[in-house]
């Protein structure tokens, strides 16, 4: 008998893991625009092809418009961590996220979902600020549903290079 439960328990902790309460964490547009002077139209997508996100170097900007999806159950939190070298702005829909107590405050990047809200849409803005000395960046997106499931979790990772001017 000890067998055959041993021979079930890979499937058990597969379905698990394909619960359809996991939420979802999708990068649905992933804007650069390295060239001030460049038109607004004139930014590129880098959405579905994050490897070739081009080295940025100080004051280029990048937007990442985010679908957060509860999967059948209701948005809990929504945390957004960056390193140093960034800025990040976070915009919302404020009708979808709660004012009560300290749970939401978005300057440190942190959201606080009200009752009901399964799905929307998130606008990240990041400026580069400065350069270290490693160059890698990142910028991560954690999130979380009311259901008894492990949270979401996204990065875009970024390269920034040290602008050498012409003296």
């Amino acid at each position: 008998m000890k067998k055959k439960a041993l021979f079930l328990l890979p499937l058990f902790f597969y379905a698990c893991s394909d619960s359809v309460e996991s939420p979802v964490i999708k990068i649905q547009n992933l804007y650069i625009k390295v060239d001030p002077k460049a038109e607004e139209t004139a930014r590129e997508d880098y959405a579905n092809r994050m490897d070739e996100i081009p080295a940025l170097k100080v004051g280029d900007k990048i937007e990442a418009f985010l679908s957060l999806d509860g999967n059948g159950a209701e948005l809990k939190s929504f945390k957004l961590q960056n390193d140093a070298e960034v800025k990040t702005e976070l915009h919302y829909k404020k009708t979808e996220v709660s004012t009560e107590g300290n749970l939401t405050d978005a300057e440190k990047g942190q959201l606080r979902f009200k009752d009901g809200v399964t799905k929307t849409n998130v606008l990240v803005q990041v400026t580069v600020e400065k350069v270290e000395s490693n160059g890698d960046v990142q910028v991560t997106f954690y999130l979380s549903s009311k259901a008894e499931c492990e949270g979401a979790q996204e990065m875009i990772g970024l390269k920034i290079k040290e602008d050498k001017k012409d003296e």
